[in-house]
Order: structure tokens, then C-alpha cells, then sequence
């Protein structure tokens, strides 16, 4: 009788279990932590299952996860090997993929903005041995080597019932530490430049297209939000960018 009822209770627990695997994704090591939000503060993350969550400051987010902003909200995003992310009004962001165990070759960081206003400074990822951090920008990945980038990612829309491509464009920032050499590499299907001038980027114009030369930028069309987003930055880390 003892035995039977070990299994019988067995048996229920796993039952029991078995709902709350949605919950896995929270279960797991936390990738990051909300460190500060503006505006009208409505953020949304979106786990592997679908089941979405409001985001607030102090709130983990995971690998796997899609981070959605509305029209008027900026998000900041602390990861767990001190890279930073600040994500605009009306940008997404996937998680693809984060593994940190301080130093391991395995370390990764992939992850994607699919549209949107955004700025990262690379964390010990891609300092370490395997430096495996990569930022997808819709229409080509940013391979980082230690560094700040800032830039906007357009999704492909209809315009007057015709599709307009995705677009990017992407610049280098000045590195935390004064001195410090950086770069980054913007490449596709169809090409790949190499930016190791702060101030200086590269312009994907369609899906079809190579990044353009390396020039210097001024993203004036958000130039609004990439200063705010850049004190923000500076008031939660060290990052004391400049523009050219």
C-alpha cells in the first residue's frame, strides 16, 4: 500500500506539472533586468509560447524572449555580462539567444531589432574568448568587437498599395573608455564594410543591397530620440558618448 501510494502521488504531481511548463522560459537563469523606462511606461515581452507580459523597472527578461515598445515608451535593458540596451518608442527586439557563465568559450549574445530606435554598448561577451555577440539588423548583422552603436531599423510596409523594403542604418559611438580602439562589422548576403571611426556608419538602403560605404552619419530623422536615449544611457552606466 506504502508503494501504491508513492506512485499515485507521483503520478499526480507530474499531472500537476504539467500546465506550469509554460512558465519555463521564467524558470531559467534571467538574461537581463529592466533598469529604467520613460513615457507612458507600456512595454510588452512576449515568451517562446506566446504568452505575453506588461514589462516594469526591476522585471527579468529572458532568452527567447520578443520585447515590444508602443509609440511613446523608451526601455533600457541591463543584461546579466553588462551589455546595455536602449530600445526607442515603436521598436522591437528579439533575445535570440543568451548564455553568460563569466568566461566560458560558449558565452553568447544573438540577438535582433527588428524595427525601431535603439543604442548598445557590448558587455563582456564580446570581450571574451569566443566573442560571440551579434546584433541582426533586419537587413544585414552587426559584428561586434567591443563598442556603442546606435541606429534605426525600418520593417517592410505598404505605401499606396506597394511594398517598400526594410532598411537600416547603423553608426559607431565613442567607447566608454577614452583610447579604447573599436569597431564593428555591417555585412549581408551582399556585401560587408568595417567601421572603426566613431561618428561614422553605414546605410542599408532595401533588402537587396550591400551596406553602403563607410561615411559619416547624422541620423537627423531621430536625432530626437537618440539624445534621449544617450542620456539615459549615461545616467544608468559610465558611457559618456560623443557626436561628432
Amino acid at each position: 500500500m506504502e508503494y501504491g501510494n508513492w506512485i499515485k502521488r507521483i503520478v499526480l504531481l507530474s499531472v500537476f506539472l504539467l500546465p506550469g511548463m509554460a512558465v519555463a522560459v521564467e524558470s531559467a537563469p534571467s538574461a537581463g533586468t529592466v533598469s529604467k523606462m520613460s513615457g507612458d511606461n507600456v512595454a510588452e515581452a512576449r515568451q517562446v509560447d506566446g504568452k505575453a507580459r506588461k514589462l516594469a523597472v526591476g522585471d527579468a527578461v529572458y532568452s527567447g524572449e520578443h520585447i515590444w515598445t508602443d509609440k511613446s515608451t523608451s526601455v533600457h535593458i541591463q543584461f546579466a555580462d553588462e551589455s546595455r540596451f536602449a530600445l526607442g518608442p515603436n521598436t522591437e527586439f528579439v533575445i535570440d539567444k543568451f548564455k553568460y557563465t563569466k568566461g566560458a568559450e560558449d558565452d553568447a549574445f544573438h540577438s535582433r531589432i527588428v524595427k525601431g530606435v535603439f543604442r548598445f554598448v557590448s558587455g563582456l561577451i564580446a570581450h571574451g574568448k569566443g566573442r560571440d555577440m551579434q546584433v541582426r539588423a533586419r537587413v544585414a548583422t552587426i559584428g561586434i568587437r567591443g563598442t556603442q552603436v546606435e541606429g534605426e531599423v525600418t520593417d517592410r510596409q505598404e505605401v499606396d498599395g506597394k511594398t517598400v523594403d526594410a532598411s537600416a542604418k547603423i553608426v559607431l559611438m565613442e567607447p566608454e573608455e577614452e583610447g579604447k580602439q573599436t569597431s564593428i562589422i555591417v555585412s549581408n548576403e551582399f556585401g560587408s564594410v568595417v567601421i572603426d571611426k566613431p561618428g561614422y556608419g553605414t546605410e542599408i538602403p532595401d533588402e537587396k543591397s550591400p551596406p553602403s560605404p563607410v561615411r559619416k552619419m547624422q541620423l537627423r530623422t531621430v536625432e530626437n530620440v537618440l539624445r534621449a536615449l544617450r542620456s539615459s544611457v549615461r545616467q544608468s552606466g559610465t558611457a559618456r558618448p560623443r557626436m561628432p
